[in-house]
């Protein structure tokens, strides 16, 4: 099957805002938290038994492509969705190790997704205390299926795998020359390739995985923690060929800000042709992973622990299609690029939608409180549990913190329910609500006291840790 997209290049732009499409690019490839200082059993459901989490990761999935996933837009419409979830980092490896480790990247040092400051080798300084680590030592069985982070397992062995999961299908990154076909997985320390065939697609691969992993654990007193990261729908974005029929008319999407930028050349025929066409592919890979929802959820059902299992369905990062001119575009602080999916569905989760802004290092601390545990004073998240739980708690950050080291120095952004923020290639500030597609810089016509204080917030959060995150 061969690729729509031809070229894939980075370039600056609000914190480097990369992206020209044209050949593939495949790979999208510090102190770590002390481990939690008490022990607690995992707090028992309603039904008094000990509620299992399944957190399903998707590969650069922006919230404007979830509108057009009906059966996940079911998912969510059952459970609590969040309107205003960012990655800490909008780039794939630091994200995931945020994600890992409930910490920011300028605390977990994972900075970008390949070495000498990102990717595996850099977070295997944070390996001994992860969200895995917490729930495998209070007793949970844990299991890993698909992507790691970027660059694993370099430095450590192909049969490496990382403390705390006691299964482990782990995709080597550093030796892959695909995604979907033709790729290398470390299944449980024996390294197995995959070819091109349709039984090899890498979603169909790891909704089988992920359900043999369940149904293994049925019967079983320990609760489960399953972590299934897909690779959908990064470029290539190769899809499954039982849903080539679909989306056949599928555009990217046409905002305001589709092809205006005041920084990148405007996109050519061609290269808008090729980015409806890459739009087309995402929608039919992720189609896949709907009917992997669907089979995990399934699969809890039939072996009884559905009821008492939270469901997690999240995304490392978003992407620019075409808004701003950015081609496949992330680690930059755009809306659509910093703004990540959170549904959640499990025991005692009302459907609703929450309207507080929160972040992926929130989720660590979110599963540890939710299984009864503490969580280690280096965390710099907030757990989420109580919004889960339908009491949200009396006081909540008033805005959020995202940066971003794909150029050579930190750059970062403050949003908050009314502005963005941005000290990058330039300040820029905008009114989110009035602009909510970020067209308007308001820098020049906005007092310089109220700049300060939003880059001395900013400065303030870049340099936090722990306890000071939260605030």
């Amino acid at each position: 099957m061969p690729s729509p997209v031809r070229s894939l290049s980075l370039r600056p732009l609000a914190g480097v805002l990369c992206g020209v499409l044209g050949a593939i690019l495949a790979a999208c490839g510090g102190d770590s938290p002390s481990a939690p200082t008490a022990s607690a059993a995992p707090a028992p459901t309603a039904t008094g038994v000990r509620p299992s989490i399944v957190m399903i990761l998707t590969d650069d999935l922006d919230i404007p492509t979830t509108e057009r996933m009906p059966r996940l837009a079911e998912f969510a419409r059952r459970g609590l969705s969040f309107r205003h979830f960012y990655a800490a980092e909008p780039l794939c490896a630091p994200s995931r190790a945020s994600i890992l480790t409930g910490q920011y990247a300028h605390n977990h040092g994972v900075l970008y997704n390949e070495p000498p400051n990102g990717g595996f080798p850099t977070f295997r300084g944070s390996e001994a205390s992860t969200i895995a680590t917490w729930l495998h030592g209070a007793g949970y069985r844990t299991s890993l299926v698909g992507k790691y982070l970027n660059a694993y397992a370099l430095g450590a062995g192909e049969g490496y795998i990382p403390p705390g999961w006691d299964d482990w299908h782990g995709h080597l990154t550093a030796l892959e020359d695909g995604r979907y076909f033709n790729y290398w997985v470390n299944d449980n320390g024996v390294v197995i390739r995959h070819g091109s065939g349709e039984s090899d697609y890498s979603t169909d691969v790891l909704s089988r995985q992920a359900v043999e992993f369940i149904r293994a654990e049925a019967g079983k007193p320990e609760p489960i923690f399953l972590y299934v990261a897909v690779e959908a729908p990064h470029v290539p974005a190769n899809y499954a060929e039982r849903h080539a029929g679909e989306f056949r008319y599928e555009l990217a999407p046409r905002v305001p800000s589709f092809n205006v930028s005041d920084v990148m050349p405007s996109m050519t025929a061609s290269e808008i042709d090729a980015l409806d066409e890459l739009q087309r592919w995402r929608l039919r890979s992720l189609s896949s992973v709907e009917d992997l929802l669907d089979a995990v959820t399934q699969a809890l059902a039939e072996t009884g622990r559905l009821e008492h299992t939270y469901v997690l369905f999240t995304s490392d990062n978003g992407l620019l299609m075409g808004q701003h001119r950015g081609q496949a575009a992330k680690g930059n602080f755009y809306e659509e690029t910093i703004g990540v999916p959170l549904y959640v569905r499990g025991p005692g989760v009302s459907a609703g939608t929450v309207d507080q802004q929160a972040l992926n290092i929130d989720l660590a601390p979110t599963l540890a409180e939710l299984a009864g545990l503490p969580f280690p004073s280096g965390v710099d998240g907030r757990s989420l549990a109580p919004f889960l739980r339908g009491s949200p708690p009396s006081s909540w950050r008033s805005d959020v913190f995202v940066e971003n080291y794909a150029g050579p120095d930190q750059t970062y952004a403050l949003r908050n329910p009314g502005q963005l923020y941005a000290n990058s290639d330039e300040i820029r500030l905008f009114d989110m609500q009035a602009d909510p597609h970020q067209l308007r810089n308001l820098r020049r016509q906005t007092s310089p006291s109220v700049l300060l204080a939003l880059e001395q917030r900013a400065a303030g959060l870049a340099r936090c840790r722990g306890a000071t995150c939260r605030e």
